[in-house]
């Protein structure tokens, strides 16, 4: 439930209530958790971001919501006492309208966006037997409903996620974990207030609150998106609560239009989450109400109750928000100017509530009548600015290509003329009734002049379908809307009063209506009541449209036409925007339940005799559990769901604990705190902790989601400052101090500079060095301290940032913050470890002591090993022979020694680094891949980058190239500056200890850096692009001929016009452009920043096949031995030793130098992983993030696709300081030795597309490999058994395929001049180095390769993939035409137009007078040349998936891999409905001529020699050929 756009108002109205989360070290300690798991299980289910027809299997659903609350609970929030997670169960009824309302709405919306679309599960089935598969259709979202099947199962995993957790991680052991599930009735956020079960939470925090002895200083924490949560927080009267959110984007797509591609960036750090601190909105609550006031002429926690209630006003889940108050319209201010001027006139202790109950109704009924008498005034306004906004909106809708789509002055004029004349012929029968009947009008109604318009009445009557006269209709909409009022007043103070009463209307009275109310207040009464059943539930919300959610005997009572409630579930229904933008504000007419009449229809045609045993199971009220860790409980609990790989649970170690009685609550929340309550308390902020001279309300622009608010803003101003001494009078008293800074969240930090506007000072050699500035620094420097000014009043773009001032800098301290407590390897002792990277702080920001220490930051001694390594806590080794292997502590009976059980396991071989060799990108420069394509070079940077057409600002750009450097792996690249040399040192330094704690000042945090970046962002970028860029290019122009030779005329255009390129239907034919953009494979690729260093998708694979195998072998052999041994403390890293305010430096365990690709790791710290859990690096990010991403050896909860580059669950985004680098020190000089760059590439490559031809190994899970999404209106059928199997890779293309390959059995005539010039060198090399991996693996080999066709079969045998015996046909090709550059040409087929000359553009012009080729073989030698060759190209690598939090399912089966010189033409995208296979002929040889492809499952002998056809013409294609350019 929520407030619509509560949340962006007050988090721009107090900007300070907000903190991003960039490291766990600067949130504070919770003692309680409380988890509102719908919106969790909506979000791991069907993510907003994926499309409609993108439907994930169950297992991925399961296994992401066990992620994500292993993220939570785990990672971030890691509460000390207890978690309390709710699942929807059977809400009042007045909760139901609301339900209803979303899930008509949501099958509405369903059956919209599916109706032209092929809806395919990404499990890899058909999708064609909708009742044998039921993934094979959309997922419906109504699903998430209590009593459905799959939210019953859905809360089976999560009880078994529960007790899992509680045997295998230590922090769960110390939790009472308490759960209610979805057969519990109530809301989950109200679950946790409502007074149904004595363990729910809120029930058991006003239990707390009224029992002696209660802890004042008890710390919360809430989960959850819903803006009603801040309420719920506000009246628990709790100041230590505080609410974790996700980061919301509210930019509504500004930064890129819908004719463009989507950018899906690369996540190069962990998602970052936010605090809402309540105990700052308090304070600024005290602001809002009682600025200037004494402490004793007010009470803050009665203002606070006063503010919840007026909320009410705007709308909730039960009540519609009154006519005249919307929060654009600046309602909030309204009725917070009315309370704060009549508050005075109430009396001394007088207020609108108390402790859940409206303390006066005339009271109430003044405060309403002001702010009615304002009607009309807002009326007006509002037509003002819907007629300024319908303006801008028909000229967004211009710039967009869709001008009708927003209706003209006309025809709202003649709209409104029509409805004006309704209204006056009702008016004018209704007076002469009067006249003539004597009717009476009822009471707030007059009449009003023709000529005006009459706002009340034409509300009444086009709304609510209410005349004047309706005196009864009218006085019960009052009624019942002050019955919610005081209904919701309680519900959030008690709990439920009554579960059958409901708001039955769709709309609210006006204000200036809500009159008599003390007599109203006498009149209302209400009945507790029972909660309906799950299944009554869902006949009473649940839409047609998702009738096969309920009982097949309840079905019939939707669908069938003689059903006596069929009315109740119209298939269509209509949607009254209300004058409001957004869809989700629309008010849906549906008919209310008559709840009487659906049980009774139930009782009579669906009795629970014809419901099956699960049926009624499912159909009944449930427990509530309760789980605490027990080591003497051995019971074993059965999986859940087997199906999906979930084992049993042997010996859980946990109990359970059920609730089942419930009773009405007699106790409230008091509005007071608890004798003993600290303000401000350690690790929770406070505004008051510096002084602050004027508070006021003003439009101060600040931008705290990246754009500028337009509510006004609460601004804080700073005490002035009186004028201070100089830098050089304070440097000697603040240098090598501890201050605290980051207001109002106080973190310390050391002061290492004090600059002024004249000179800096800093400590040098122990001594003070004062550096006097120049003029131009001294206007540098007043430049900054300005824009700090504007940045802490305006803000920086993120949330809590911005609303104060300030005033003048005059002093301002360079800090390095407290990055955590660094321990001790030796003997356990910790102290406080700064970082290196300055902040800078404006002196009035700072404080020299804290207001309230926060004890996880005081130092700690020496302690003994017994405490250190307790008995049966497990380690890793960090040294020595037994480095990164698992123990157990068996004792410490040496003073200097522990003694280990160690998992021996045998030392790493390289074979990440191998790989990561062997399998790389080849790159060419734009020039010379527009020489390829003839292709005017500027033409060829437009196309790879924007390209945009008007009007409807479509951008027809591939989108492969940013101006801020953002690049597509196995596409493009930033080349590298030659003229900038690479300090290493540095370069370890910054990985080995930077900083991850950053504070306001920091300069990533900062827009204000006075460094001087320009230079660097300036400086010219030259992009390189690998041969599969080169092809899709080429693809684009087949495809679009017209659209290339159009804007090759004018290719210096920044916009071009659509209907000059193609004519009077230009923008239709834009659109269609863009949906072939949006089915090639790099449309959902993420961009990755320039400085990610990655592994190819396809080495990727190789990695985790070959650590598939390994662990295969391993466990095979019996190679993981146990041993005894005594170490030295300093060598052992326990489990659980780093906590959040810890830091964990990689040098501490013997790695100074930066992580390098295919490095082997084991876990330390890492969240999210299994502890001691091996895997290899295949990224690399930017070492100011400090992130790697390892492909682990095995799946593990919270793995994801890294975005679509591995196996689900395998890959993680971790720190690189948290993991142990257990590659041996001499790795990468062995892989140098036998495997120099590109030697292995031909047969990784040659093994990778034969894969699904073995057999699988057992370690190998059954989750696909992530794939690209297919044109999802031609998506082609799949089998369920190849798509549910092992992991599998697609099958290699035909053996006689376009170009030069090495994946035909077939030699060309190139390889075959290689052979005799070169001896068969590189095959031998293969050979050899096939070997070398294989022994690294430790697969064993009976006979050792002696062939260079081995080369591939060791490799297979390397993996455990089985080969054949069949012996390889040679087929002598035809000789090769007498230039490469010829042959490149040949196999595009029909020469394309010739290119305009890039005349008038000399840096485009090459520097050699002449371009040639050079082909390199994947695996051969390089020719006799001064320059290297570029990295061998790489198979075409598989499209990324959807992102979800941390969790990537696949999109669809394994696709196949193209070898790097061929995209087969069914694979293209279509062109404008053309089907590309017909288009193209057979393959094309490097002679020109064609070959039929052999068949692959027929019966007859494989020929030795393929027959030959005539060539026919196909679409010009580039082969992934190595090209160089000679000097």
């Amino acid at each position: 439930m929520g407030v619509p756009k509560f949340y962006r108002w007050l988090s721009e109205r107090y900007p300070k209530i907000n903190q991003v989360i960039t490291n766990e070290a600067l949130l504070p300690e919770f003692d309680h958790l409380y988890l509102d798991m719908n919106g969790i299980i909506h979000g791991c289910t069907h993510p907003s971001h994926l499309d409609v027809s993108d439907v994930l299997t169950e297992r991925d659903m399961i296994f992401g919501i066990m992620h994500y609350l292993d993220r939570i609970i785990t990672q971030i929030v890691k509460p000390k006492v207890s978690v309390y997670m709710a699942i929807d169960g059977v809400a009042p009824r007045a909760k139901m309208n609301q339900q209803r309302s979303r899930r008509f709405r949501s099958a509405k919306d369903l059956a919209e966006a599916t109706k032209d679309k092929r809806i395919v599960p990404t499990d890899g089935s058909s999708g064609a037997d909708a009742a044998a598969d039921p993934y094979s259709g959309a997922f419906d979202s109504n699903c998430i409903t209590p009593g459905t099947e799959f939210l019953l199962r859905i809360s089976e995993c999560i009880r078994y996620f529960i007790r899992k957790k509680i045997k295998e991680d230590p922090l769960w052991k110390n939790l009472s974990v308490i759960f209610s599930g979805p057969e519990v009735p109530g809301e989950g956020e109200h679950k946790s207030l409502i007074q149904q079960f004595p363990c729910q939470i809120m029930q058991h925090i006003r239990d707390m609150r009224n029992q002696p002895g209660y802890k004042p200083n008890t710390r919360h924490c809430m989960y959850g998106q819903d803006a009603d949560l801040i309420m719920l927080g506000l009246v628990s009267h709790e100041p230590h609560f505080t609410l974790l959110r996700e980061i919301i984007d509210f930019s509504g797509g500004f930064s890129r239009n819908n004719n463009a591609l989507k950018e899906v960036k690369k996540f190069t750090k962990q998602s970052d989450f936010q605090l809402l601190h309540l105990s700052i909105l308090r304070e600024y609550l005290e602001f809002e109400f009682a600025y200037g006031l004494e402490p004793d002429e007010y009470d803050l926690e009665r203002m606070i109750d006063d503010f919840v209630f007026m909320t009410f006003l705007v709308g909730n889940d039960f009540l519609p928000h009154m006519p005249s108050l919307d929060i654009g319209d600046g309602a909030f201010a309204l009725l917070f100017d009315t309370y704060k001027e009549q508050r005075p006139q109430w009396g001394h202790g007088q207020y609108l509530t108390n402790s859940g109950e409206i303390s006066d109704p005339a009271r109430l009924e003044a405060f309403l009548e002001v702010i009615g008498a304002a009607e009309g005034a807002i009326f007006e306004e509002r037509e003002k600015n819907e007629a300024v906004q319908l303006k801008k909106q028909r000229k967004w809708d211009k710039r967009d290509g869709t001008p009708n789509k927003t209706p003209s002055d006309m025809e709202l004029n003649a709209e409104e003329e029509s409805k004006q004349n309704n209204y006056l012929t009702m008016v004018q029968s209704m007076m002469s009734d009067i006249s003539l009947k004597g009717k009476e009008v009822v009471d707030g109604w007059t009449p009003v002049d023709p000529s005006q318009k009459d706002h009340k009445g034409r509300y009444y009557f086009e709304k609510l379908n209410l005349m004047p006269t309706d005196v009864d209709s009218h006085l019960a909409l009052r009624k019942s809307y002050i019955e919610g009022l005081i209904w919701c007043l309680a519900y959030y103070y008690r709990g439920c009063i009554s579960w059958g009463w409901f708001f039955p209307y769709h709309y609210g009275p006006m204000i200036s209506d809500l009159s008599n109310l003390p007599e109203v207040f006498d009149s209302i009464k209400f009945e507790l009541g029972q909660p309906l059943k799950p299944f009554q539930q869902l006949m009473g919300c649940l839409p047609p449209a998702s009738s096969a959610l309920v009982p097949r005997a309840y079905r019939k009572l939707m669908c069938a036409a003689d059903s006596p409630i069929k009315h109740f579930y119209p298939v269509d229904f209509v949607v009254d925007m209300n004058g409001k933008r957004n869809p989700w504000e629309g008010v849906n007419i549906l008919p209310f339940i008559d709840v009487t009449q659906l049980l009774q229809t139930i009782e009579t045609h669906c009795p629970d005799s014809c419901l099956t045993e699960d049926e009624r199971h499912r159909n009944r009220i449930g427990e509530v559990f309760c789980y605490s860790y027990d080591a003497a409980v051995n019971d074993t609990v059965p999986s859940c769901n087997r199906d999906i790989g979930l084992p049993d649970i042997v010996k859980c170690n946990s109990r359970v604990q059920l609730f089942k009685n419930h009773s009405e609550s007699t106790v409230s929340f008091k509005p007071e705190l608890i004798p003993g309550t600290k303000i401000p308390y350690p690790g929770f902020p406070s505004l008051k902790v510096l002084p602050i001279e004027h508070v006021e309300l003003r439009n101060a622009g600040v931008n705290c989601f990246g754009f500028t608010s337009k509510y006004p803003n609460m601004i804080l101003t700073m005490k002035s400052l009186s004028q201070l001494p100089g830098a050089e009078q304070l440097a000697a008293t603040l240098i090598g101090k501890t201050i605290f800074v980051n207001w109002p969240m106080m973190h310390e930090a050391k002061v290492v500079a004090v600059t002024d506007s004249l000179c800096e000072v800093r400590m040098v050699k122990k001594s003070l060095k004062t550096r006097k500035f120049d003029p131009l620094e001294t206007e540098r420097w007043n430049t900054v301290s300005t824009k700090l000014v504007e940045q802490y009043l305006s803000g920086a773009g993120y949330p809590g940032s911005g609303g104060v001032s300030i005033g003048d800098v005059q002093i301002r301290l360079k800090v390095v913050p407290l990055q955590g407590m660094k321990t001790s390897p030796v003997d356990g002792s910790s102290k406080k470890l700064f970082g290196k990277e300055e902040a800078d702080v404006p002196i009035q920001l700072a404080l020299s002591s804290s207001p309230a220490p926060d004890p996880r930051f005081i130092a700690r001694g020496p302690m003994t090993l017994k405490d250190r390594f307790p008995p049966k806590c497990r380690v890793v080794l960090t040294k020595g022979k037994y480095r990164g292997c698992i123990g157990t502590v068996l004792g410490t009976n040496d003073e200097d020694k522990v003694g280990v059980k160690v998992q021996v396991i045998p030392p790493e071989p390289p074979f990440g680094l191998a790989i990561a060799r062997g399998v790389q990108e080849s790159y060419i420069s734009s020039h010379d891949a527009a020489k390829i394509l003839r292709m005017d070079p500027r033409i060829f940077g437009r196309v790879t980058g924007n390209l945009y057409f008007s009007p409807g600002k479509f951008d027809l750009g591939l989108n492969l190239t940013y101006r801020d450097k953002k690049c597509v792996l196995g596409y493009t690249r930033v080349k590298k500056d030659p003229t900038v040399k690479s300090n290493k040192k540095k370069e370890a330094n910054a990985w080995s200890a930077g900083d991850t704690v950053l504070v306001v000042g920091s300069k990533r945090m900062s827009i204000t850096d006075e460094s001087d970046s320009g230079g660097d962002e300036n400086r010219r970028v030259f992009w390189e692009y690998t041969p599969k860029a080169v092809r899709l290019v080429a693809a684009y122009k087949n495809a679009f001929p017209h659209l290339f030779a159009a804007i090759s005329r004018a290719p210096d255009e920044r916009f071009y016009d659509a209907k000059t390129v193609f004519g009077p239907k230009g923008e239709e034919i834009c659109a269609k452009v863009l949906d072939w953009l949006k089915t090639t494979e790099t449309a959902t690729m993420p961009r990755l920043p320039h400085t990610t260093d990655a592994m190819p998708v396809a080495a990727v694979h190789a990695v985790q096949r070959a650590a598939d195998v390994r662990s295969s072998t391993l466990e095979k052999d019996g190679s993981v031995k146990e041993s005894n041994v005594k170490v030295p403390p300093s060598a052992l890293y326990r489990e659980g030793s780093t906590a959040a305010t810890d830091v964990l430096l990689a040098s501490e365990h013997s790695v100074s130098a930066p992580p390098e690709l295919g490095d082997r790791v084991a876990n330390l710290c890492a969240n999210g992983v299994p502890f001691g859990a091996r895997g290899t690096v295949v990224a690399i990010h930017d070492p100011s993030e400090g992130c790697v991403e390892v492909v682990m050896d095995e799946e593990f909860i919270g793995g994801s696709t890294l975005q679509g580059t591995c196996s689900n669950f395998r890959g993680k985004l971790c720190v690189w300081n948290h993991l142990l680098k257990i590659s041996a020190a001499d790795s990468k000089g062995i892989v140098d030795t036998v495997l120099p760059a590109g030697s292995t590439k031909a047969a990784v490559d040659k093994l990778i597309c034969e894969i699904q031809e073995a057999e699988p190994i057992p370690a190998v899970t059954d989750v696909a490999p992530a794939a690209r999404p297919k044109p999802r209106q031609a998506t082609p059928t799949r089998s369920n058994a190849a798509a549910r199997g092992g992991v599998r890779q697609a099958r290699g293309p035909p053996e006689k395929i376009l170009g030069f390959t090495k994946y035909r059995k077939a030699k060309n005539g190139f390889e075959r001049w290689k052979e005799l010039t070169a001896g068969r060198k590189g095959e031998n090399q293969l050979s050899n180095s096939a070997g070398v991996l294989k022994a690294m693996l430790g697969v064993r080999s009976d006979q050792p390769p002696t062939k260079a066709a081995n080369a591939s079969e060791g490799l297979k045998a390397l993996l455990g993939v089985a080969g054949g015996n069949a012996q390889q046909t040679v087929q002598q090709p035809p000789q090769p035409p007498k230039t490469v550059a010829d042959m490149f040409m040949q196999l595009m087929g029909d020469k394309p137009p010739a290119p305009i000359p890039p005349q008038g553009i000399p840096g485009l012009q090459p520097s050699r007078p002449a371009f040639n080729f050079t082909y390199v073989k994947d695996g051969d030698d390089k020719p006799t040349t001064n320059e290297a060759p570029p990295p061998p190209p790489q198979p075409m690598m598989m499209s990324p998936m959807a992102m979800m939090p941390q969790f990537y399912p696949p999109h669809g089966p394994p696709m196949q891999l193209m070898p790097p010189n061929m995209m087969p033409m069914h694979m293209a995208p279509p062109v404008l409905g053309v089907n590309m296979n017909q288009m193209a002929g057979p393959p094309v040889t490097g002679n020109g001529t064609t070959h039929a492809p052999a068949a692959r499952h027929s019966n007859a002998p494989a020929s030795k020699t393929a027959s030959t056809t005539p060539a026919k013409k196909g679409s010009p294609m580039v082969p992934s050929v190595v090209l160089k350019a000679k000097k």
